[in-house]
């Protein structure tokens, strides 16, 4: 009687693990929910997890809570069997609409995931973040009167380079199994201030003025449109958007032109700072925004936009008298 006693707590601990342990589809809709990579990756399949990264599931439930808002929870629709697969239909409910996710099966082990009916489709909410971008962009050209075309296209090739050293760097956290913690949320912004304005920096500061303005403005162009193709891809986007990306491309033409003026009066290092701190407190609000949709939030952050926009109004009549000179690339 004794030993079948002391077995007992054995056999309830290997009963309980049996029924606890997570089918490769449940897998997969706790990771989504949660934002812990973790929970599905033992369950994916080698070539599901060589697509699947930790970088592109964040980007993907990035994007999905961009679109339809946080996800309070899902139900599982029916199974469907195709020869050795068999394909799970989930609808998941979230804040802003419930959308369906399908999730394939084959031997124990997750073979893809997908959203039913997704299609790339140009709606009019596609274009709302680059309507906003182009309508800033749009003054600061009726203002100044001349268009710099390589100074935006210069901008936009330092955007890209920004996007690719960015992006991974904002995924460690995701390695390390934390994503959607607070720590993660002012990371994401750490990053993005960093990087983004570092970049502008060094692009902008020994500029003249107006090209520096350009140079941001091909820097929010690009970002407008990187937004809009993941609004195209994984979601929908409001007209906030378009406020959004307007607010956005001032801010980097504010601070772009802030690091030409600044640098050659001594105290560029410090305009640096400055907007590394005003954009890493924007972005992290904009993430946090993303697990948490709050009206206040929004308009904490357009609001900081808008101030860090303000040096505008004094570089661009200096920009406009300035003498042209040719700049060196």
């Amino acid at each position: 009687m004794r030993r079948l006693l002391l077995l007992f707590p054995l056999f309830l601990l290997i009963f309980s693990g049996t029924v606890c342990a997570l089918t490769p589809q449940e897998a997969m809709m706790q990771a989504l929910k949660t934002g812990n990579y973790s929970i599905v990756e033992p369950y994916l399949s080698p070539l599901m997890k060589a697509a699947f990264t930790r970088g592109e599931f964040r980007a993907i439930r990035e994007g999905l809570i961009r679109g339809h808002g946080a996800i309070t929870g899902y139900e599982l629709l029916r199974v469907k069997t195709e020869g050795p697969y068999r394909v799970y239909y989930y609808r998941v409910i979230a804040e802003k609409g419930d959308y369906t996710v399908t999730i394939t099966v084959r031997d124990g082990r997750v073979e893809g995931f997908h959203l039913k009916g997704f299609s790339i489709t140009l709606t009019p909410a596609v274009l709302y973040p680059l309507a906003g971008a182009i309508a800033a962009l749009l003054l600061i050209w009726l203002y100044l009167k001349r268009f710099g075309v390589a100074e935006v296209l210069f901008g936009l090739a330092i955007f890209l380079i920004a996007i690719a050293v960015q992006s991974p760097l904002q995924s460690l956290p995701a390695y390390l199994g934390v994503a959607g913690s607070l720590g993660t949320i002012l990371w994401g912004g750490f990053v993005a201030g960093l990087i983004q304005e570092g970049v502008k920096y060094y692009s902008a500061r020994g500029k003249n003025l107006r090209d520096a303005i350009y140079i941001g403005s091909g820097f929010g162009l690009t970002e407008a449109l990187y937004i809009g193709f993941l609004t195209l891809l994984l979601g929908s986007a409001s007209l906030l958007s378009a406020l959004e990306r307007f607010l956005a491309l001032l801010f980097h033409s504010s601070t772009a032109g802030l690091f030409s003026y600044s640098h050659v009066r001594g105290w560029g290092k410090r305009a640096f700072l400055l907007a590394f701190l005003v954009h890493w407190a924007a972005d992290s609000m904009a993430l946090y925004w993303q697990y948490t949709p709050s009206t206040w939030i929004l308009v904490v952050t357009y609001t900081t936009l808008g101030i860090a926009s303000l040096p505008l109004l004094k570089l661009l009549p200096q920009a406009k008298a300035e003498r042209e000179r040719r700049v060196r690339w």
